[in-house]
């Protein structure tokens, strides 16, 4: 009879630890929750503002060294049009020959036909012309402020044309200071390259449910 009752009451207090275990981690998931609730809301929403965007369809977002020529100064030579005025710059580099190695694009300008290229500057005198070909597309330019009280990430930020096809912004923004986060009170210059999307519509960005948008110029 002792027997029965002892192993009885050691079903009882397991069956109370079991019970007491369980009740421990709800209680423990609850305040899990709870405090995630609590950090979400006293995390600041995301406030910015796309003050514009416009495109540019003859934009030139391509050039292809055709001859390197010799005897070339990347300090002493810019690239511009000898047709058009759409306001295409650009820059060199060269090797140590004076061949050009690559073209840096620093305006895309807008033009309505293909333009020609030329290096010019007052101490551009290479022994070998070079010979340089321009290809056009589209390029959209759009401007952006921060204005709220938190840092944002570029890899949160998405780019959205009617609200469809969204495009990761760190994928096409090309940062001039090497940042990946978005600062209070900052404002951005977006430069895209052959983006499709057509004129009229809208564009916009998002980060988390938060979104601003503007017709595309």
């Amino acid at each position: 009879m002792g027997a029965s009752v002892g192993i009885g009451g050691l079903i009882i207090g397991i069956s109370m630890l079991v019970v007491f275990s369980m009740a421990y981690q709800s209680i423990s998931m609850q305040i899990d929750a709870g405090l995630d609730r609590i950090e979400d809301a006293d995390r600041p929403i995301p406030a910015f503002i796309v003050h514009n965007a416009t495109l540019w369809e003859g934009a030139v977002v391509d050039v292809t060294i055709t001859d390197p020529g010799l005897g070339y100064s990347a300090s002493d030579c810019d690239v511009e049009t000898t047709t058009g005025t759409g306001g295409f710059e650009g820059s060199i580099t060269v090797n140590a020959q004076g061949e050009i190695t690559s073209v840096v694009i620093t305006s895309h300008g807008n033009y309505s036909a293909t333009p020609t290229l030329q290096l010019t500057g007052a101490l551009c005198s290479p022994t070998s012309a070079a010979t340089l070909t321009a290809y056009l597309g589209p390029v959209i330019y759009a401007n952006m402020t921060n204005t709220g009280t938190t840092t944002i990430a570029h890899d949160d930020m998405w780019l959205y044309f009617d609200g469809n096809s969204p495009m990761q912004f760190s994928q096409v923004y090309q940062n001039p200071i090497s940042s990946e986060n978005w600062y209070t009170g900052e404002s951005l210059n977006l430069v895209w390259n052959n983006a499709t999307i057509d004129e009229g519509e809208r564009f916009a960005l998002s980060i988390s449910s938060v979104a601003s948008a503007c017709v595309l110029e």
